[in-house]
């Protein structure tokens, strides 16, 4: 049995330093949009690791090719379909489909050279992490409101725009959020 590689945010930072670092210095910036675990990864919640890094698709612009070389000469995977080597982090793009985020405008993070990290607003976060509620997510949830404070009924409004079935799943998790209130 092996145990899956899990990186806290400073890891994870050390490691996306050496994937700007493998991007070099010329060429227009590489912009991703991290979803996830990535907000409390780098918002400092204590105990949180992640073995990957979710980057949604819509909100992130690279060229796929620079953006793989530059992954794999940082000791990445890219974007793995099939199977997972358990010692090594990976990049996961991820579409709509069973992730939804709703619309948003990014949020800027860092700058690392080229590499420009952004994240979806807290609201928009929350309601995807609503869709699966599991512990993990659940912890997720209450680390970000208690650290960003919200607008609750924000959230309620990004379920209700998503896609059946994550509407659907989501909606009957909004009763987390009761919790939060009090």
């Amino acid at each position: 049995m092996s145990l899956k590689l899990q990186l806290d945010g400073e890891a994870w930072l050390a490691v996306l330093g050496d994937l700007a670092q493998a991007l070099g210095k010329e060429g227009p910036p590489v912009r991703l949009c991290l979803i996830g675990s990535a907000a409390c990864l780098f918002g400092g919640m204590e105990g949180r690791t992640s073995s990957d890094l979710d980057i949604w698709k819509p909100a992130s612009d690279y060229d796929r090719r620079e953006l793989q070389r530059a992954a794999e000469d940082a000791g990445l995977l890219f974007d793995p379909k099939q199977t997972l080597d358990p010692g090594q982090p990976y990049l996961q793009l991820v579409e709509p489909g069973l992730t939804q985020m709703g619309e948003f405008e990014p949020v800027f993070l860092d700058r690392l050279g080229r590499l420009h990290l952004y994240r979806p607003p807290m609201e928009n976060l929350i309601a995807a992490k609503l869709i699966r509620a599991e512990p993990k997510d659940l912890a997720d949830i209450q680390f970000l409101a208690s650290r960003h404070r919200p607008d609750l009924n924000r959230v309620r409004e990004i379920v209700g725009r998503f896609n059946a079935p994550a509407r659907e799943r989501a909606s009957e998790n909004l009763v987390y959020l009761q919790v939060l209130k009090t």
